[in-house]
């Protein structure tokens, strides 16, 4: 496949237009999509659907992961040839300064929760990596596997536990979370603090009409509380997709919530357990290609170590 063909393709999607694409290149847009349709036939397949935003259909998604490959691959090569060591703490290398300064881009999948909580000492870390940038794309860790398969990021973090073809597996832990609401929405429901007001006591209400906050429409945890305590129905559901704002609207009284141990010590507020068994483990893996990165090793290995709060 001739690169410069796939790079247009790639470019493509991540600017979300053909135009886009074209312009991140520095090229114009009829040859943008000249090089795509090139390609295109090159292979007898479409490989991208022109909507809005574009999309790759299951063949662009096999060469946008070649082209993802090359582009981190072709990265630390250019790195080598001009003696800049992928591991210096500040990335001077033997060779000619300044002789290459396009950074390498690190692209990949996390969830909310994650984000808000043990992922953070990652940006530290991505602070001192000179030539390699950060790339996040945010989403339920249900969701996740498929931005991996289709090559819009090169790992992800994953509750599944099965590796595709062509990708390695790493457990990183479990995250707990806590089904917890504001002593104000349950005393509004029916509950009556304990004798001696302990807030380890768990709330003893109906919960199929307590009202509940959803992080969004992927967000599966706090429907399968429910159905796990027999609830099929729904009840009064707000939605809100922001990691610590959600935290805060439970803290409030706008419905329970599930929300992470790790983030409970932040939220200065009371919240109570509402049932007997509140807490849910949802296993997180590390899924990425199967490559001899450097720099994928090294993220790798941040990822491996930040996890290790989760334990």
């Amino acid at each position: 496949m001739n690169l410069e063909h796939v790079r247009a393709l790639a470019a493509a999607v991540d600017e979300g237009t053909v135009e886009g694409g074209a312009y991140v290149l520095g090229i114009t847009a009829s040859a943008a999509s000249q090089r795509i349709r090139a390609l295109e036939s090159r292979l007898g397949q479409v490989l991208l659907r022109r909507s809005n935003p574009v999309t790759v259909t299951e063949a662009g998604a096999a060469v946008l992961r070649y082209a993802r490959q090359v582009e981190l691959l072709e990265s630390e090569a250019m790195d080598r040839l001009h003696g800049i060591a992928v591991d210096a703490p500040d990335g001077i290398g033997t060779g000619e300064a300044g002789a290459r300064r396009e950074p390498t881009v690190l692209r990949i999948g996390v969830n909310a929760d994650s984000l808000a909580t043990w992922f953070r000492p990652i940006f530290a870390e991505a602070a001192t990596w000179d030539y390699a940038v950060l790339r996040l794309v945010v989403a339920d860790q249900d969701k996740l596997l498929p931005l991996l398969t289709s090559g819009e990021v090169l790992g992800t973090i994953t509750s599944a536990a099965s590796s595709p073809y062509g990708t390695r597996v790493e457990r990183l832990g479990s995250m707990r979370y806590l089904a917890v609401a504001a002593p104000g929405l349950l005393a509004r429901h029916g509950w009556t603090r304990p004798d001696g007001g302990a807030a380890s006591s768990f709330a003893e209400v109906d919960l199929a009409t307590l009202p509940m906050v959803n992080f969004g429409k992927d967000d599966d945890l706090q429907l399968d509380f429910l159905r796990r305590h027999g609830v099929t129905t729904m009840p009064p559901m707000s939605v809100v997709p922001s990691s610590a704002e959600f935290a805060v609207a439970v803290a409030a009284g706008v419905g329970w919530g599930m929300i992470p141990v790790m983030q409970l010590s932040e939220i200065d507020a009371e919240l109570v357990p509402i049932t007997a068994a509140p807490e849910v483990d949802v296993p997180l893996y590390w899924q990425h290609w199967k490559l001899a990165s450097d720099r994928l090793s090294r993220l790798t290995s941040a990822l491996t170590r930040a996890a290790e709060q989760m334990r």
